[in-house]
């Protein structure tokens, strides 16, 4: 039987083949979301948000419903790669705008069976809160708010931003920061 591990390692090494010569790429593994509520398997981070949410042949779909609610938020394009097995039960869990691949038999490749598209984000406050402290205070200097505000606190900090009108500049600035960080 197949574990998460198969499917993990198949589609990192897709992923890592696809983004090779892209230095504007970032692939993470284990991505924790809304406030370590949840996590993506796989988060891509280009100039978009991409989530990849894995279901090997040893999974169950009895999660997915709450983990796309969290996903739905955030990313703007997500893919479920998932054993052949589940293919139609997940067609009527997930959103219409996910793409979907099977792996196949002997996991060696996926396959795509439905396009994804690309949504925007739907949840800015959610997008906001994948920032630690250390890379708000540095938002605040990205966006040449006074030296003073520096001192506030993290939840101070995180309402100041959300009431700031440069939505497109702040989720730049975001996605630059997930790049930058270092992940264990």
């Amino acid at each position: 039987m197949k574990h998460d591990a198969d499917v993990r390692k198949l589609v990192l090494a897709e992923l890592n083949e696809k983004y090779a010569n892209r230095n504007d790429t970032k692939i993470v593994n284990e991505l924790g979301i809304a406030n370590g509520n949840s996590r993506i398997d796989i988060a891509v981070i280009n100039g978009i948000l991409h989530g990849y949410e894995l279901k090997s042949e040893s999974d169950s779909l009895g999660r997915l419903v709450r983990q796309a609610n969290y996903y739905d938020k955030i990313f703007e394009r997500m893919t479920l790669v998932i054993d052949r097995k589940f293919l139609t039960q997940s067609k009527e869990i997930v959103p219409k705008w996910w793409g979907i691949s099977v792996v196949n038999a002997d996991y060696s490749k996926t396959i795509p069976i439905r396009k994804g598209r690309k949504v925007k984000t739907k949840n800015y406050p959610t997008l906001l809160n994948l920032l630690w402290k250390q890379e708000l205070t540095g938002l605040l200097d990205y966006l040449e708010y006074p030296k003073k505000f520096k001192r506030l606190g993290k939840d101070d900090i995180y309402k100041l931003i959300l009431q700031d009108k440069r939505k497109d500049t702040v989720k730049e600035y975001i996605y630059s920061a997930l790049k930058k960080r270092t992940y264990s």
